[in-house]
């Protein structure tokens, strides 16, 4: 009897740690679908913010251009231009600018589209009617002309308070639709991308009758936007059918969100196994060796499937984030040469002004074969080319390309001191950690403001250069955390390898760098250079 009841008590013990073990592997299942529809929604975030991104760049660039050559009606010349711009961009279906009367003056489908006025247009009256709105992105639009639903990303022309009309990108949805296709992981897994005001811009699975239809029925509008604009919940999706695991995210700086979620059916599917398992294994081995056997699998089972996850997420992660911080340096030479460019053949009979637009993109191309170089040194661990130079004199030659980088509506301004001993630097490696700090003083001011550089001599003597800006400030936290490698405060626009690359420099060749600031007090970065010896050239790093 004994032996018995023991034999029953251990029997009852294995049934207790194998239900255990079914209800917590039940909530891992769930939890594991979750991580990874968020993982997949970040990852759809950034591709969407960075698409979006790259639209808005092309519209700037044409928009200066036509304010710098106020071409006449449908310009040979001008649309030459957009459909270089368009060929770019291939999620783009058209480019197309509206004058002030709401009729076409610009088109890349011209002379196939008709001159009809899109005065009634939503994504032209918001411009209309608002004098300080100059980027916008509309819900899904259905084309007249039968091309199909696009998403207007638009672009005010002229200058702020005299409305001369927008310049348009007609982003196709079925690009996103497609994407989602080729990035689908999971069984039963639906992606959406939704406008703000809850109308469907593009999903996968595909269903043509929901694209512009209306969702603000969704917990996603009702409830949860409100409370974060990041998140995840359980609920009836109604977009998807059945019971679904919601991962969603705002991006940044657009009124977009991207929605991931699976069946909880399907997230489940693995643990149904699993527990039927179980039960099998319970009544054909030893109650206790059985039990300890199938805890110990299973625990193993989700270690290495932890391991394998994050082992993957860590690649993508570094990948993502080197492809990012070499983006990062080359849009802003780009950026440069590409107006320039467009300057000289707005400019061809003014000789002074081709001139100084064509210096300005050759110094642009030199900086990207530096940037080559240095990318080189770092994979190879080259020397730096270290030289004694006058930092005012290398803040005057770098002031065209950084007053560039920092834009028009931008207050650039130097205040040189006199006097200042050389310093010891590697001039390619200088004008790019200027052009990061001007370049993040920029977006701060949301491309308006006033932008100081400073020379001076710190306490000690050393040659210093500061980079300041009357933007918003950081808080402690943000500035503390600063120089950390890939933190940033920009969402999809940044990298987070700005600042980062711009210590690392100062650092290898014996400098420093410091940052003041607190909120509504704007940011002074300071980077402080080493005296130059006797001799005035060496190499460090190698």
């Amino acid at each position: 009897m004994k032996a018995l009841a023991l034999l029953i008590a251990g029997w009852l013990a294995a049934i207790a740690v194998v239900a255990a073990l079914v209800v917590s592997g039940r909530e891992a299942a769930i939890e594991r679908g979750a991580r990874s529809s968020e993982a997949l929604a970040q990852v759809m975030e950034e591709h969407t913010a960075r698409t979006f991104q790259a639209v808005d760049i092309t519209l700037e660039a044409a928009a200066d251009a036509w304010a710098l050559t106020r071409p006449r009606k449908h310009d040979p010349a001008f649309h030459a231009l957009l459909q270089r711009r368009l060929d770019d961009l291939p999620y783009v279906r058209a480019l197309f600018a509206i004058g002030a009367d709401g009729f076409l003056i610009h088109d890349t489908d011209y002379p196939r589209t008709p001159d009809v006025s899109l005065a009634d247009r939503d994504y032209f009256q918001v411009h209309r009617d608002d004098p300080g709105l100059r980027h916008n992105v509309s819900g899904p639009v259905l084309s007249r002309g039968g091309a199909g639903w696009f998403v207007s990303v638009t672009e005010r022309l002229g200058a702020e308070g005299k409305f001369q009309g927008i310049l348009v990108a007609a982003l196709q949805p079925a690009y996103f639709e497609a994407l989602y296709r080729r990035v689908e992981q999971g069984e039963d897994e639906g992606i959406a991308l939704l406008h703000r005001d809850g109308t469907m811009v593009a999903r996968y699975p595909a269903a043509e009758q929901d694209i512009g239809k209306p969702f603000l029925h969704l917990p996603l509008f009702q409830t949860h936007l409100a409370r974060a604009p990041n998140g995840n919940y359980r609920a009836d999706d109604l977009i998807f059918p059945g019971n679904r695991l919601v991962s969603y995210r705002s991006i940044e700086g657009l009124p977009l969100v991207v929605q991931v979620s699976r069946s909880e059916h399907a997230v489940l599917a693995e643990w149904r196994r699993s527990a039927l398992g179980a039960g099998v294994a319970m009544g054909a081995l030893t109650l206790l060796l059985g039990g300890v056997l199938v805890q110990q699998l299973r625990a193993r089972r989700r270690r290495e499937y932890r391991r394998t996850q994050r082992a993957q997420a860590d690649k993508l992660e570094a990948l993502g984030q080197l492809t990012g911080g070499i983006s990062h340096d080359f849009a802003n030479l780009l950026s440069i040469i590409s107006m320039n460019l467009d300057l000289i053949l707005r400019k061809r009979g003014d000789a002074e002004a081709t001139q100084r637009a064509a210096m300005a993109a050759r110094r642009a191309v030199e900086r990207g074969s530096d940037l080559i170089r240095r990318l080189l040194a770092f994979a190879r661990r080259q020397p730096l080319e270290l030289k004694a130079a006058d930092l005012n004199s290398l803040l005057a030659e770098a002031h065209p390309l950084v007053a560039q980088a920092a834009g028009a509506r931008i207050e650039l301004v130097l205040q040189l001191t006199p006097d200042l001993p050389p310093v010891l630097v590697d001039e390619a490696q200088f004008e790019m950690a200027l052009l990061n700090l001007v370049v993040n003083a920029r977006d701060a001011l949301s491309g308006r403001g006033r932008i100081v550089l400073h020379t001076h001599a710190a306490p000690g003597g050393d040659p210093c250069l500061t980079v300041e800006d009357n933007g918003p400030g950081m808080g402690e936290e943000i500035r503390r955390r600063a120089l950390e490698p890939f933190f940033t405060t920009k969402g999809q626009a940044g990298t987070g390898l700005g600042l980062p690359q711009v210590y690392g420099f100062l650092q290898q060749i014996g400098g420093g760098l410091e940052i003041d600031s607190a909120p509504g007090k704007g940011t002074r970065v300071e980077m402080r250079f080493p005296r130059a010896p006797a001799l005035t050239e060496v190499k460090a790093g190698g």
